[in-house]
């Protein structure tokens, strides 16, 4: 779908995403899975060649990673949050003026 200069494209964040950057990290892992040969969890319309006969998927990363974000905003993608630990590697050095 084309867009004008003054329209841009949204997308709807689910709640379990949570946020928008979260969303892009999703919905790219996804698509380099998706170019790698993963199934779609979505309907994909397979374009038709001059003959009639459906082409292969496209290699092309644009292709893929709109079909990853309809994915991720319906929800169909399952994802865990990292656990995250804090380390605490600062030393106290007492600093000398020679």
């Amino acid at each position: 779908m084309p867009y004008s200069n003054t329209q841009k494209p949204t997308v709807n964040i689910p709640e379990e995403v949570a946020n928008k950057y979260r969303f892009v990290v999703v919905a790219g892992k996804r698509c380099e899975q998706l170019q790698h040969g993963a199934f779609p969890k979505v309907e994909v319309v397979v374009p038709i060649n001059r003959l009639g006969q459906p082409q292969e998927a496209p290699k092309l990363a644009s292709f893929w990673a709109q079909v990853s974000v309809k994915e991720v905003e319906e929800g169909r993608i399952a994802f865990e949050e990292p656990e995250v630990v804090s380390l605490d590697y600062t030393t106290e050095a007492p600093i000398s003026v020679d």
